[in-house]
């Protein structure tokens, strides 16, 4: 059985800072697959667009971007992406959240995770998309 997960929710809801190393690509070029990722507690009033959150998903544990939070039927939703995917994660509330990436660690470099940065990476993984869609075909 794995552990994880409830070991990090727990962490997590103790007001504890949680890392751990991601896998996957659909974070590229901010996070890359071996990249250990420090997550802090969050609040949600202080969360909001391009905060890199990590949330129970659909297909598990996933650290996306915030591109849209919205309250409706008195539940706050929150809508996700991956720098590096063509399209949006299903909406996620608020309970789903366990923490906001704070900072990213690849071997010796840690970045502090800005919102102020989204727009540049968005515009970059974009670009990579289409670059690659290009050659593709």
């Amino acid at each position: 059985m794995n552990e994880f997960e409830p070991t990090l929710r727990e962490l997590l809801a103790a007001g504890h800072t949680a890392r751990f190393r991601a896998s996957g690509d659909s974070m590229y070029p901010a996070i890359r697959g071996g990249d250990n990722l420090h997550v802090v507690p969050c609040d949600a009033s202080k969360l909001r667009a391009g905060d890199i959150i990590l949330a129970n998903t659909d297909r598990g544990l996933t650290a996306h971007r915030i591109v849209r939070i919205r309250d409706a039927e008195g539940a706050l939703w929150i809508t996700m992406r991956g720098d590096n995917a063509l399209r949006c994660d299903r909406a996620v509330t608020y309970e789903d959240v366990l923490g906001r990436v704070e900072s990213i660690e690849n071997g010796t470099t840690t970045r502090q995770m800005a919102p102020e940065s989204a727009t540049i990476v968005r515009f970059a993984a974009v670009l990579v998309r289409r670059l690659r869609s290009t050659f593709q075909q």
